[in-house]
Parts: C-alpha cells; sequence; structure tokens
C-alpha cells in the first residue's frame, strides 16, 4: 500500500513537471489586428452631380443652424433663407431645400407631409472644396451632416412658408 502511495505520489509529480514545462514551450501568438473599419456611406448625403429635387425648392422658407467648434464649446447660430449662402467662422453654407416631413423610399427622397421630420438640404464648404452635401434633420441631430474633427453643425430648426403665385 506504502509503495502504491508513493508510485502515486511520483506520478503525479512527473505530470506536474511535464503540464508545467509543455506550456512554457509554447510560444505567444501575435494577434493580428483587423485594418479599421470605415465609416458606411451616409445614405442621407447627395453627390454633387445629383440634382435637388422641385420640391425641396417648391417653398418658400428658412433654416436655424446651429454650429459648434468642439474643442472650445463656442456655439455660433445662423440663419439662412432657402436659396441662399453665408459664411460662418470659416465655413460657407449654401441652403439648397427643405422638407417638413423628409423620408426615404427605394433610395429616393420624399417630402412626406404626413411624418414629421423636417429637413434641410445643404452644402457645406471650406476652401472652397465641399465637405458635405446632403440633408440635416431637426430631429437626428447627431446622426447625419458634416463630419469633421473641429466642427459639428445641425439643424436647429426650419420654418416654411406658403409658395408666393404669380399671374403670368
Amino acid at each position: 500500500m506504502k509503495r502504491a502511495s508513493k508510485l502515486s505520489y511520483i506520478v503525479l509529480l512527473i505530470s506536474a513537471v511535464l503540464m508545467s514545462a509543455g506550456c512554457e514551450q509554447q510560444k505567444p501568438e501575435k494577434i493580428q489586428w483587423q485594418l479599421p473599419l470605415e465609416a458606411p456611406a451616409d445614405p442621407h448625403a447627395v453627390q454633387s452631380h445629383v440634382t435637388v429635387p422641385d420640391w425641396a425648392t417648391a417653398r418658400q422658407g428658412d433654416a436655424d443652424f446651429v454650429w459648434l467648434q468642439k474643442s472650445t464649446t463656442h456655439l455660433v447660430h445662423s440663419k439662412l433663407a432657402l436659396g441662399g449662402a453665408m459664411d460662418v467662422e470659416n465655413w460657407h453654407i449654401t441652403l439648397l431645400g427643405l422638407a417638413s416631413g423628409l423620408r426615404i423610399k427605394n433610395s429616393a427622397f420624399i417630402d412626406d407631409e404626413n411624418m414629421h421630420n423636417p429637413a434641410a438640404l445643404v452644402e457645406i464648404s471650406r476652401s472652397g472644396n465641399v465637405i458635405y452635401r446632403g440633408w440635416l434633420y431637426q430631429e437626428f441631430p447627431e446622426l447625419f451632416g458634416l463630419d469633421d474633427p473641429e466642427w459639428k453643425v445641425w439643424l436647429k430648426g426650419i420654418t416654411l412658408r406658403a409658395a408666393v403665385k404669380t399671374d403670368g
């Protein structure tokens, strides 16, 4: 019996030594990092060659924007009439269109009067280069729009007026 317990002790000791030696022989694996994911294309951005929908320019109105300089938390408020343009800090913004209830269906932009989703179609540039051309939403200010490390711009609200009818 005593011999069996010594044998068990020796077998256990040898097993422990082999197991620990096996761990030391494993070489550390290099982790191969994946390439960083790119942000998907903004479905609400509009390519420069795409024409503005007629309904987006059919009504008169204006849009109120808020500009945030992220590093200083400096806010700039601006109001722009449809078809107008202005400079804000080092940016140039043009208001191309307005919608009271914008929605997307089959990659087409639709102004749906039954939806509450005010939006403004803008073109934002700096130093003559277009940085963003697309829709800004009043209800979703953080989701879409200008992607700049120093600045954020969002739509505070829009005011729509009935189109002026002219005789002739």
